[in-house]
């Protein structure tokens, strides 16, 4: 597929000539009231949970694609799954804010609002991405650098402000579960999880994806012309996704899940377990005292503090 001309000076790397085509849009969008509040951390839980959700099938959708083809010469350079991937991520910080588990938060019925009848913007998006993943044409593969350099780097730098302001609206840690999704791990750790990135290592981070998507492209100007156009188109699809939520997020209403929730688990379990905390405890000091065993029995190498540890499950 041949991109329409362009005055550009191609000689420049991608990443240069994709951060100047796309600015445009990019500022568009933060101009929207939307992106606004959720910059500022004025978006309701429900709001942001239904963001999440979406953002979450976006995701899920590009990083199969990524997965699936990580061969691809334009794409393996920023293949770093460990240090970039949000899906994952996202299910946790959903999870926690609605206070279910990863495991049963996806029967929300907002979530299953949102596979069986998707806003346009979100149902387009998935389609889009899922077309690219499944052609037979590696550029087209190639095309998918260009969405996940759009979401990457926007959670790299402004997901960062985002991170501050809903942690604080939420009453949420600043790292970990209910805020991940904007945590990401060093560079040069063994698997990229290892640590929390500072400031300059998400500099370091940026600086690292751009250099690999200049050598994924390299010097080939279709191809440039390619990804250039399609960071456009990314960002258009996430306009429409931010226009979307807008219009579709609740803006309050009850988040709780369908399930029991953590804290519910946790509950069911307290009492029953204190109970049989309760029972072991004195049915051992019942066996000491009735077997003859004091505290300070047997040099007081055996006593109630050998029970202890068998009652947690250690050896």
């Amino acid at each position: 597929m041949q991109a329409p001309p362009s005055p550009l000076d191609f000689s420049r790397p991608i990443s240069t000539l994709v951060y100047g085509s796309t600015k445009t849009i990019h500022d568009e969008i933060t101009r929207m009231p939307f992106a606004g509040r959720l910059v500022r951390g004025e978006l309701s839980k429900e709001e942001y949970v239904f963001y999440a959700m979406t953002l979450y099938r976006i995701y899920s959708t590009l990083e199969k694609g990524l997965d699936a083809h990580s061969t691809n010469p334009v794409l393996a350079p920023t293949y770093r799954p460990a240090l970039l991937s949000r899906a994952s991520r996202l299910s946790e910080d959903i999870a926690c804010l609605l206070d279910t588990t990863m495991d049963d938060w996806p029967s929300h019925p907002l979530y299953q609002s949102l596979l069986t009848s998707p806003p346009e913007a979100v149902r387009d998006y998935v389609a889009y991405l899922e077309k690219l993943t499944s052609s037979k044409d590696s550029m087209n593969h190639s095309r998918l650098l260009a969405h996940a350099y759009g979401r990457y780097m926007g959670d790299l730098s402004g997901g960062q402000v985002v991170k501050t302001k809903i942690c604080k609206a939420y009453d949420l840690p600043n790292s970990g579960a209910g805020a991940s999704f904007y945590d990401f791990g060093v560079l040069h750790g063994g698997s990229g999880t290892e640590e929390y990135a500072s400031h300059a290592e998400l500099l370091r981070i940026k600086a690292w994806y751009r250099q690999g998507m200049n050598e994924g492209v390299g010097n080939n100007r279709l191809l440039k012309e390619i990804i250039i156009q399609e960071a456009v188109t990314a960002l258009k699809f996430n306009k429409r996704l931010i226009e979307s939520a807008s219009e579709h997020a609740p803006v309050s209403g009850d988040l709780a899940p369908t399930k029991k929730s953590r804290r519910a688990q946790e509950s069911s379990y307290a009492v029953p377990g204190l109970v049989a905390i309760t029972t072991a405890i004195a049915l051992a000091h019942f066996v000491l005292v009735v077997g003859g065993f004091g505290a300070r029995s047997s040099g007081g190498k055996f006593g109630l503090h050998c029970i202890v540890p068998w009652m947690r499950g250690n050896p």
